[in-house]
């Protein structure tokens, strides 16, 4: 099956807008994708200032209804709060 670059992030970005927020209840939205990929540009940046690298990293992402910043396990599809 090929699947492109384009149809990848897509199924991706709905995945996570699938998700509630476990402190307000909300579904994610577009907001809180765009967040998390602007998040990993960061990381990935100071990783390679670092010399260093990672293969699979977290996604985070920042709920837009209440501000939560959350670890998305996308092997188990949970969110999890980032703050403790």
């Amino acid at each position: 099956m090929v699947v492109s670059r384009d149809e990848v992030e897509r199924a991706f970005r709905e995945s996570v807008k699938a998700l509630h927020c476990p402190r307000c209840g909300h579904a994610f939205t577009d907001f809180a994708f765009d967040w998390g990929n602007a998040w990993s540009e960061g990381r990935l940046d100071l990783l390679h200032e670092l010399r260093q690298q990672e293969r699979d990293g977290p996604f985070k992402v920042k709920c837009e209804s209440c501000g939560q910043r959350l670890w998305i396990n996308y092997f188990a599809w949970t969110a999890t709060s980032a703050t403790g």
